[in-house]
């Protein structure tokens, strides 16, 4: 069998199973598993598969036609054109939270903050601290989490772009750590916290199913972390320290209510598709 035939069984196995985007997805797996670029699998159309390669192919098919992501078969996903490890049991990044962070660096790039201390809160798998970390090179990181599994991934993606020098994971129930060792001072605070509503949460794909609902899920309303972190802000925050929260896109209003009136510049940023993403403020005690 060659490249296109397996392709073309795989993609209509995927549409039948329900998978929103079952071309794509046979291309990347099967590009991941002979090493190769998407493209180049249109330019060796002909190539014959061997016997190893097309069964082990067949084994993700199996695993994305159960609706796991595709980011969870192959163990890793880019984001800010980084290949970061993602295992199960993680939040996977989105490209909405690429947002996050480049607002992140924008303002340390103009205010010249070139040794910004971050607290990147409720890491995953390190996405917005890896990235931060990498691309603000004097920065000093800390990406904090209560998920084993979260701390175990953030950890193996700092080893992999060799930033333990810059870059610490901490188990840390929001910022309850630093406040307990009373440690302040701190430049940025961001955080990109689950936010979804219990309705929905009952709305969500089979895939978004699979990711970890403690990485999800806030309460009936979307504000339980917001309503828990942003007091919490406070105590650790330097005086015009700045905070960096994701939203979802209807929350801005909701959000912005939580801060007390030591707060300035409260600002909501869009994403790309024009949908309110980020809320920046200013701790001015």
């Amino acid at each position: 069998m060659n490249i296109k035939q397996l392709l073309n069984l795989s993609t209509d196995f995927l549409a039948k199973q329900g998978i929103v985007s079952p071309r794509l997805d046979a291309e990347v797996m099967l590009a991941d598993l002979l090493q190769m670029e998407r493209i180049n699998l249109y330019v060796k159309f002909d190539y014959p598969l061997k016997t190893g390669e097309i069964n082990s192919y067949r084994e993700m098919i199996k695993q994305r036609a159960q609706h796991v992501p595709v980011a969870y078969i192959l163990g890793k996903k880019e984001f800010m054109s980084l290949d970061l490890i993602i295992k199960k049991g993680t939040l996977i990044p989105r490209p909405d939270t690429e947002n996050l962070v480049e607002t992140v660096l924008n303002y340390c790039k103009e205010d010249d903050l070139t040794e910004a201390q971050i607290i990147d809160v409720g890491t995953g798998s390190g996405a917005i601290a890896v990235s931060l970390a990498y691309y603000l090179e004097s920065a000093r990181v800390v990406g904090v989490d209560v998920s084993k599994i979260a701390l175990q991934t953030a950890s193996l993606n700092c080893e992999k772009f060799e930033l333990n020098d810059r870059l610490k994971i901490l188990k840390s129930d929001l910022l309850t750590e630093f406040i307990k060792r009373e440690i302040n001072g701190i430049d940025i605070i961001v955080a990109n916290p689950p936010y979804l509503t219990a309705a929905e949460m009952e709305e969500i794909s089979a895939e978004v199913k699979q990711e970890p609902e403690l990485a999800l899920l806030a309460g009936k309303d979307g504000l339980t972390y917001y309503r828990k972190l942003i007091p919490q802000s406070e105590k650790v925050l330097a005086d015009g320290g700045h905070i960096f929260l994701e939203i979802g896109y209807q929350q801005a209003e909701s959000v912005k209510a939580l801060f007390s009136d030591d707060w300035q510049q409260i600002e909501v940023i869009k994403d790309y598709a024009e949908h309110d993403r980020i809320i920046k403020a200013v701790y001015v005690p």
